[in-house]
């Protein structure tokens, strides 16, 4: 008994200091991503994501260390040291989604990043089966008990998003 209070105790303290001190708080502000997507954009949009799909085609079998240590190196060859695009996901043809970090442990967490949607429609990325609402102009969002996410127009074709399990 007296161990099981003591791990308790001790996660408490991690969660909270983590929260406190911020230190798992990897996330990039939501200004620097919208700076970085408006004097870059024409760039970004050129990233060569067959490079990442292919490293999932061949080490599907092999190790997921693997398959991000050849996606961080691509990302660092293309970004070079920005330090805000820590990973590039494609959902389907229409959505290239760049994350920009996040903070929170486990169940109460915050992710976000930006996207290239090329039908220049906002998504919900993992709520696909949920519809966005416009609650102001270019800024929509869908949310229930558990989930929320944000998604802002930067630009044509270029969103922001901001993405909470709670």
């Amino acid at each position: 008994m007296k161990k099981l209070v003591l791990i308790i105790i001790v996660l408490s303290f991690i969660f909270t200091s983590c929260r406190l001190l911020k230190i798992c708080d990897n996330s990039v502000p939501r200004k620097v991503i919208f700076a970085y997507v408006n004097a870059n954009y024409e760039f970004i949009e050129k990233f060569p994501y067959d490079k990442i799909e292919e490293f999932d085609k061949l080490h599907a079998i092999d190790s997921y260390q693997l398959r991000y240590d050849n996606e961080k190196k691509v990302i660092e060859e293309y970004f070079g040291d920005t330090k805000i695009v820590k990973s590039v996901y494609a959902y389907n043809e229409n959505i290239l989604q760049f994350y920009c970090g996040g903070k929170g442990m486990l169940d109460s967490s915050t992710y976000v990043g930006f996207y290239y949607s090329k039908d220049d429609k906002p998504y919900a990325f993992e709520f696909c089966g949920e519809e966005l609402v416009e609650i102001e102009p270019d800024v929509y969002e869908w949310e229930d008990r558990q989930h929320k996410i944000c998604t802002e127009k930067i630009r044509d074709n270029w969103y922001y998003y901001i993405m909470e399990w709670r």
